[in-house]
């Protein structure tokens, strides 16, 4: 071989192999790059996610059903958003509002929900003024899941010094398969009162709760730990959803004319939901009755502070039948009773408000919601409606 040839080859091999780790130095350097790009995009996903969500993404004047109907978990985020909103503000004198379905506002939108008006009144009261009243009802709230609640609010610091808890005639009767008398919070509880949650689980799993034990409940709690501190997990269904109603002119479910302007099927009235909503076998006014026992505790929770009750009518001409029956009368006789035995402030509200005013059997148009928002304010503050 031409010497020169060979002395040009290994000058070749010796650049080559002096050439390498540059060249593994760089590769490496590239991968921290795309190391530290991706943990400052996975950052950044993290504050957008925490940003996009606030107080008025997931509730108006109430809790935005249909992301909670996605995950129930969003009862979470809401009080999550309202102690932010609370410090924020540095509010001090404000009300809770837990109820079902006539509370939140069925077949109303929002802005016409008693959690609007009542907030209105409450705030622009100038004798006996609050400075927000906070609307965690939901439809099918029982009182195990406003027992929870109470629980939850603590938790995070809220104060619960004036509560006002909603009821129907329903919320005491007990049958009716799949009604549970904690229908949406039973995880929930089973996290803040441990030893509660054992006690009512029979009830619980005998209306179709799943409970979860072993490694099934581990593995389940584990996520729910770490999906705490990713928000891009944590508020995916609400990130969604938010998206899927932007274009939404109005949060409005159900029909809101008044019930004389609609037709009602024979088989709606005849149905055993709506006539189980009625139910005038004899409550069990005792402790027997799991709606009894969360009120109770609700009551023992409440305990030096303020509680107010108020139970909705029904209406007396499309459901003149049911609400005229002995075993109805005599059942909300017990109801009276009970509550004038409890130790609160309460108002029961049948045949208070004139039956143009439902939209359906219970569920009342935006004067109704309305009106019912004076009758508690005004029994509130002790006054006469």
């Amino acid at each position: 071989m031409n010497p020169e040839l060979k002395i040009s080859s290994q000058t070749a091999k010796r650049a080559a192999r002096a050439k390498a780790p540059y060249s593994k130095l760089r590769k490496a350097r590239y991968g921290y790059y795309g190391i530290a790009f991706a943990l400052l995009l996975f950052i950044l996903t993290q504050f957008a996610a925490s940003y996009m969500v606030k107080l008025d993404t997931v509730y108006k004047h109430r809790l935005n059903y249909d992301m909670f109907l996605e995950d129930a978990k969003v009862m979470g985020i809401v009080v999550d958003e309202m102690a932010r909103e609370i410090k924020d503000k540095g509010l001090t004198n404000y009300a809770i509002l837990i109820g079902n379905s006539v509370a939140w506002g069925t077949n109303e939108s929002s802005d016409h929900s008693l959690g609007r008006y009542l907030s209105d009144a409450a705030t622009a009261d100038e004798d006996d003024k609050l400075e927000a009243v906070f609307n965690l009802s939901a439809p099918s709230i029982m009182a195990g899941d406003a027992y929870t609640l109470l629980l939850m609010l603590d938790e995070h610091g809220i104060k619960t010094d004036n509560v006002m808890i909603g009821l129907t005639y329903s919320s005491f009767v007990q049958g009716g398969s799949g009604v549970r008398k904690v229908f949406w919070l039973g995880d929930d509880l089973k996290k803040q009162d441990p030893a509660m949650f054992e006690k009512v689980l029979p009830h619980l799993e005998a209306n179709g709760y799943k409970n979860m034990t072993g490694w099934k409940e581990t593995e389940h709690n584990a996520i729910d730990a770490v999906s705490e501190w990713i928000p891009v997990v944590k508020y995916k269904t609400v990130i969604q959803e938010s998206i899927k109603q932007s274009g939404k002119k109005s949060d409005l479910m159900g029909d809101p004319r008044a019930w004389d302007e609609k037709k009602f099927s024979e088989k709606w009235i005849t149905s055993p939901q709506y006539l189980n909503f009625f139910n005038p076998e004899p409550f069990d006014m005792s402790e027997a009755n799991w709606s009894v026992y969360f009120m109770n505790r609700i009551a023992e929770h409440q305990q030096g502070k303020r509680l107010f009750v108020f139970v909705a009518g029904s209406n007396g001409e499309l459901s003149k039948q049911e609400v005229t029956h002995p075993g109805y009368i005599a059942n909300m006789e017990k109801i009276d009773t009970y509550l004038s035995e409890f130790g609160a402030e309460y108002v029961i509200l049948q045949d208070r408000i004139a039956p143009n005013l439902f939209t359906d059997h219970v569920h009342l148009t935006k004067e109704g919601n309305e009106q019912l928002a004076r009758i508690i304010w005004d029994t509130w503050k002790g006054k006469e409606s």
